[in-house]
């Protein structure tokens, strides 16, 4: 369940707590122009095996990879947006920004995307994914990310002190769907995993039990999507968790994609202190899946 109020089961799609959980009330920026044609490519069906720990491995970088698209964050400048990334506008008046290239913590090579997210509905970064053709629609794709230890942490005055957090989405238009995205619980710092909606519709999302652990590591998360198919499924550290996973359910509301979010920004109406820190690194999507090494 989302929120502590009860409800659906793991998996279901019938997301709980929706009131309070996400007050943004529908996506947010402008997708980057470009690609999103209907899915054609390859990469269904495969199952995870033989990837690596979800720790730091040479291998990790964009060099010498043949992904559709890679991005290692190594050719950005040290307190400076990516190169080829541009500001996702976040939710709120105010919409806080504080994502940057930093090198105090990195997967592979010298520099990671650093995250600090201390309000609501702080701006991510987006890029373009019209060079990527049909694999925008249909592809796998991964992450590796690393949460500061302790992670910040919502009053159980704020709803009911669970803190929504998404890391990324795919943009279509105005339309959102969040593919790699959180839910922390209370003082624990005990989290699920969540493919999302900003409008919580009924039945368009699943979910993970609160079985994960912030803990100041780098980890791994993959997703396969296929917007014909209105299919996903989901991969921490290189494990499926199978009841996240669905086919043919229009609820989930997929669009033909036009641009990748990422970032940290969360929903509930106050200042964290301390803000939540996240560093990203190693982003990469293909037809095939990657997996963690």
């Amino acid at each position: 369940m989302i929120g502590g109020t009860g409800g659906a089961s793991a998996g279901s799609g019938n997301l709980a707590g929706a009131a309070g959980r996400d007050a943004s009330g529908g996506a947010a920026g402008s997708a980057a122009t470009g690609g999103g044609a209907g899915a054609t490519a390859g990469g269904a069906g495969a199952t995870a095996g033989g990837a690596g720990a979800a720790g730091a491995s040479a291998g990790t970088g964009c060099a010498g990879k043949t992904y559709k698209f890679c991005e290692d964050f190594e050719s950005g400048t040290v307190s400076s947006l990516p190169t080829g990334w541009t500001s996702f506008k976040g939710y709120g008046a105010d919409s806080p920004s504080d994502q940057q290239v930093a090198s105090d913590q990195f997967h592979s090579g010298s520099k990671a995307l650093k995250s600090i997210a201390g309000s609501k509905g702080t701006s991510r970064i987006q890029r373009s994914l019209s060079s990527l053709g049909a694999t925008a629609t249909k592809h796998w794709g991964r992450i590796f990310f690393k949460v500061q230890s302790p992670s910040a942490t919502l009053p159980s005055s704020v709803n009911g002190g669970y803190l929504h957090t998404t890391f990324v989405s795919m943009l279509g238009g105005s339309a959102e769907n969040r593919l790699v995205d959180t839910v922390e619980m209370g003082p624990s710092h005990s989290y699920q995993w969540l493919y999302n909606l900003p409008s919580d519709a009924a039945g368009s999302g699943t979910e993970s039990g609160y079985a994960y652990t912030f803990d100041d590591a780098w980890h791994c998360a993959e997703w396969y999507v296929d917007v014909a198919s209105m299919s996903y499924r989901f991969f921490y550290d290189s494990k499926e968790i199978t009841q996240m996973a669905f086919s043919n359910k229009a609820a989930a509301q997929m669009v033909n994609y036009t641009a990748i979010v990422v970032g940290t920004s969360y929903y509930q109406d106050t200042t964290l202190s301390p803000a939540f820190v996240a560093w990203f690194d190693d982003v990469a999507v293909d037809d095939q899946q990657i997996h963690c090494n």
